[in-house]
C-alpha cells in the first residue's frame, strides 16, 4: 500500500529489495524467495521522490549526486553542449560525474542530451537541493551562462540562461549594480524572443526586468527603466493583458521627462481605446499628439481638419478631395519609380511617430465612419514621406494612395499602381512590421482587378504576416474580412463556419470588442444558413462576450453606430 499503485514506485521498491537480498531468486528451490517480515518492518516513505533519494541515490559519490543536483535546475532533458559550457565557467566537474549517473540507469543519454529516466527521478535530484538554495543556484548558473551567451553572441543559450536567473528572483540580487546588469539581460532576452515573435515569453522577461529595478531607478537608469517599459506595454497590448498595460501606460506616463519620451506609449495607448471600441477618444487622442509634433492634418482652405461630434464635419467636400489627391499625384509625377524605391530612409523620430498616429487615425476615421474623409490621410503621409524619407510606414501610404484613387475615380487599374508600388516598397524595407497592414489594405483595390477567390487569400496572408509581427489587431481585422469575404465569394458553408468560430475564439482571447461585434451578425447568419440550432448558435456568440445578445441588442454593438449624436 507504500507506493499507493505507481509502477515507478513498484519498480523502484523491487530493485531495492533486490539490493538488499530482501527478495532474490533461490536456484536450489527454481522460485523467487522473499523476507516478508523484513520487508514489513522497512522504513518505507510515503513519498516516492524520498525513497528514491534514499535508495537510488544512496551510495552514489558526492561529486555525483552534485552533477544530478545541477542538472535537475534545467528540467528533465538538457543538452550535453549546454552542461560542458556550464562546467567550464563554474569550475565543478558535471560531464564525469553525469556519465557515473548514466551508468547507474538515474540519467540517460540520448541525441546530444543527457536526460531522467523519469520524472520522479528529476523531482528526487531537485528536491535533494535545499529549498532556501535553489533560488541561489539558479540565479549562479543563469550569470555563469549569461556572460558566455553575451560574449559569443548566442541568442538561444542567452534565453536559457535569463530563464535561470529569474527562477532565482530579485532576493538572489546582492547589490543594485548586479540588479541593473540582470534587467539587461532581461531586456535582451526579451528583445530576442520578440523577433521570434513569442511574445508572452518576451512579456515576461520585460516583466521580471523591471522586478530587478529598485526604488529610484526612474531617475538612476532612466533609459533602461523607460524601454523595459515602453516593450512590457507592447507586449501587454500583444496578449490582450489589459488591465497590466494600464498600469504601465501610468507609470511612464507619470515619469518619462519629455513628449518625445512618452510618444511610443501614447501610441499604445491610443491603440488600446481602439481595441477597446472608445472610437471618438482615440480620435480626439490622436488629433492631439498630431498637432504636438506639427503634423495637423490642414484642409486646402487653411484650417484645421478635426473629428468633433458635429453634423457639419460628416461631410467633407468631394472636390476639397479630389483637390488633395491631385495635388500629391502632381508631386509623385516628378519621380519614377525607381527612384521612390531607391528613396532615402526616414531618421527623424518625430516624422516616423507622425506617420505612425496617421496610420491609426486612418483606421479610426474608418471605423467612426469619417470615410468621405479617409483620402485625405494618405496624402498628408506620402508628403511627409517624399519630404523627410521613407519609413515603415509608407509603403502602406502608397497603396491607401492607391485605394482612394480607386474609390474616387474608380478607375482601378490607376490605383493598382499605386498599390504594386507599395507593395514593392513593404518587400524591401527592412522592417517586416508592418507587412499585415499593408497586405490587408491592398486587398482592397486587387480585389477588383485579380480574381476575387485569389485576392480573399490575401488576408489569410495579412493575418499570418501581422502574427509574425505580433500586430494582433491587424491579425483579427485580417480575420474577419477573410471569413465576410470567402462568405460573398462562395466558400462552402461548412467550412466557413468552423473558420469563423476559430476568428470568434481569436477575438475573445484577444479582447477585441470592438471587431467582435461586427463579426457577430453574420456568424449569426453562417451558423442557421448551415442548420445549427439556436442554442448552438447562441452559445458560440456568448463565448465572445460572455453575456447574450438577441438580434435587437446587436445594433448597440456594432462600432459604426459609436457616433455621438
Amino acid at each position: 500500500h507504500k507506493t499507493k499503485g505507481s509502477p515507478f514506485f513498484v519498480k523502484q521498491l523491487m530493485i531495492e529489495l533486490h539490493k538488499r537480498r530482501l527478495l532474490y531468486v533461490s536456484l536450489t528451490r527454481r522460485r523467487w524467495v522473499w523476507e516478508s517480515d523484513n520487508i514489513r518492518d522497512m522504513d518505507i516513505p510515503d513519498s516516492v521522490a524520498t525513497f528514491i533519494m534514499n535508495s537510488s541515490f544512496h551510495g552514489l559519490p558526492p561529486d555525483v549526486i552534485l552533477a544530478l543536483c545541477v542538472l535537475s535546475c534545467f528540467g528533465t532533458s538538457v543538452s550535453i553542449s549546454l552542461i560542458e559550457t556550464l562546467e567550464a565557467e563554474i569550475h565543478t566537474p558535471l560531464i564525469v560525474p553525469l556519465d557515473t549517473a548514466v551508468a547507474e540507469s538515474i540519467v540517460g543519454k540520448r541525441k546530444g542530451s543527457f536526460y531522467f529516466s523519469h520524472d520522479k527521478l528529476h523531482e528526487a535530484a531537485y528536491g535533494a537541493i535545499q529549498s532556501e538554495q535553489r533560488c541561489l543556484e539558479h540565479f549562479r548558473y543563469g550569470l555563469a551562462l549569461g556572460n558566455v551567451a553575451v560574449r559569443e553572441s548566442d541568442d538561444m543559450l542567452l534565453i536559457t540562461a535569463v530563464g535561470q536567473i529569474n527562477h532565482g528572483g530579485p532576493e538572489a540580487v546582492v547589490d543594485s549594480e548586479q540588479g541593473v546588469a540582470v534587467a539587461s539581460l532581461n531586456l535582451d532576452a526579451g528583445k530576442k524572443a520578440m523577433k521570434m515573435s513569442d511574445f508572452f515569453s518576451a512579456h515576461s522577461f520585460f516583466d521580471h526586468g523591471i522586478s530587478y529595478l529598485r526604488k529610484g531607478h526612474w531617475e538612476k537608469q532612466y533609459d533602461l527603466s523607460l524601454e523595459l517599459f515602453n516593450l512590457a506595454a507592447k507586449c501587454a497590448l500583444m496578449n490582450a493583458e489589459h488591465a497590466h498595460l494600464e498600469v504601465l501606460i501610468q507609470q511612464i506616463m507619470h515619469y518619462a521627462k519629455c513628449f518625445e519620451d512618452k510618444c511610443e506609449i501614447i501610441s499604445i495607448s491610443i491603440t488600446l481605446l481602439f481595441v477597446s471600441g472608445k472610437i471618438t477618444e482615440g480620435v480626439k487622442a490622436t488629433l492631439s499628439t498630431l498637432a504636438s509634433l506639427g503634423e495637423e492634418l490642414r484642409a486646402v482652405h487653411g484650417g484645421f481638419l478635426t473629428w468633433v461630434p458635429q453634423k457639419v464635419m460628416d461631410y467633407v467636400a468631394p472636390t476639397l478631395v479630389l483637390k488633395h489627391l491631385n495635388k500629391t499625384k502632381t508631386e509623385l509625377a516628378g519621380f519614377s519609380d525607381e527612384a521612390l524605391m531607391s528613396y532615402p530612409i526616414m531618421v527623424d523620430p518625430s516624422k516616423i511617430m507622425a506617420m505612425e498616429l496617421l496610420a491609426k487615425l486612418s483606421e479610426l476615421a474608418w471605423y467612426a465612419g469619417k470615410h468621405a474623409q479617409l483620402p485625405l490621410i494618405p496624402s498628408k503621409m506620402i508628403q511627409i514621406s517624399l519630404k523627410h524619407g521613407m519609413s515603415a510606414l509608407s509603403p502602406l501610404a502608397f497603396v491607401n494612395y492607391g485605394n482612394c484613387i480607386s474609390l474616387t475615380s474608380e478607375n482601378y487599374e490607376v490605383g493598382y499602381q499605386y498599390v504594386k508600388l507599395g507593395l514593392a516598397l513593404m518587400k524591401q524595407s527592412p522592417s517586416r512590421v508592418q507587412d499585415g497592414q499593408v497586405i490587408f489594405h491592398s486587398a482592397y483595390t486587387r480585389m477588383h482587378v485579380e480574381p476575387m477567390q485569389t485576392a480573399v487569400e490575401l488576408y489569410l496572408d495579412g493575418f499570418n504576416a501581422a502574427m509574425r509581427s505580433g500586430d494582433t489587431g491587424f491579425a483579427m481585422k485580417c480575420a474577419y474580412f477573410y471569413d465576410v469575404c470567402s462568405f460573398w465569394a462562395g466558400m462552402k458553408l461548412d467550412d466557413l463556419a468552423e473558420s469563423m468560430k476559430e476568428t470568434v475564439m481569436r477575438l475573445r482571447f484577444h479582447k477585441n470588442l470592438l471587431i467582435a461585434s461586427m463579426m457577430l451578425p453574420i456568424v449569426r447568419l453562417t451558423l442557421r444558413m448551415v442548420g445549427e440550432a439556436a442554442n448552438t448558435q447562441q452559445n458560440s456568440l456568448t463565448s465572445v462576450f460572455r453575456e447574450t445578445h438577441g438580434e435587437e441588442d446587436m445594433a448597440d454593438k456594432i462600432p459604426l453606430v459609436m457616433r455621438t449624436n
